[in-house]
């Protein structure tokens, strides 16, 4: 097997194969495989970073940077050249196109630090992931991802990331699971998705 990279090394997580207690009696029980980790407030920010919380990322936003700082620089020449009643306004749109370009790109910066900040609490999260499903959680919080083909997967800086049509979201980082479980796992998860779509 080809050793993973030391960004992506198995860090003693748990991660080991269980039998569906949900399975018939007189069937052959189904074999999962149980994973239990947090994620670190940088693998939060990765994920909200690749989620479509802000539409205006990527292409889009180099875009549109161009635009409001073509749009500055053309109203800057305007002040510095023309002499005339609108003098003043536009010295204001250069200056507003030029904060504009600033925000484009601090705003979901700063937004997605402070989010990933308050929701990287030191949970232990608690999965099992069989062939047609990932069960998440335990008792009433106890959720599913059916891997019915429904459901979009990412995957990036070492993290899988799953987007359920109901717009839920679950992700794993790899570096929780045991190098000899990570070919099972991607069979699994690619073979029960479909690629997730990014939204420039």
């Amino acid at each position: 097997m080809k050793d993973l990279d030391d960004s992506n090394q198995w860090d003693g997580s748990e991660s080991t194969l269980v039998a569906d207690d949900d399975a018939e009696q007189y069937e052959i029980p189904e074999t999962g495989i149980k994973l239990s980790f947090s994620l670190t407030q940088e693998e939060m920010y990765k994920c909200l970073k690749k989620s479509d919380m802000y539409k205006t990322k990527g292409v889009r936003a180099i875009v549109q940077t161009l635009i409001f700082v073509s749009a500055s620089l053309s109203f800057l020449v305007a002040y510095i050249k023309l002499d005339d009643e609108f003098k003043s306004m536009n010295l204001f749109f250069c200056i507003f196109c030029a904060v504009m370009t600033v925000l484009i790109w601090t705003v979901p910066y700063f937004h997605l630090k402070y989010l990933s900040k308050k929701m990287a609490d030191g949970k232990t999260v608690n999965a099992e992931i069989y062939q047609e499903r990932i069960d998440i959680g335990s008792g009433s919080g106890a959720w599913s991802i059916e891997l019915d083909g429904s459901s979009e997967l990412a995957e990036f800086d070492n993290m899988f990331m799953i987007c359920t049509p109901k717009d839920q979201s679950f992700a794993i980082p790899q570096r929780i699971i045991e190098p000899e479980l990570l070919n099972d796992v991607k069979a699994i998860l690619y073979s029960g998705t479909k690629p997730k779509e990014d939204n420039q």
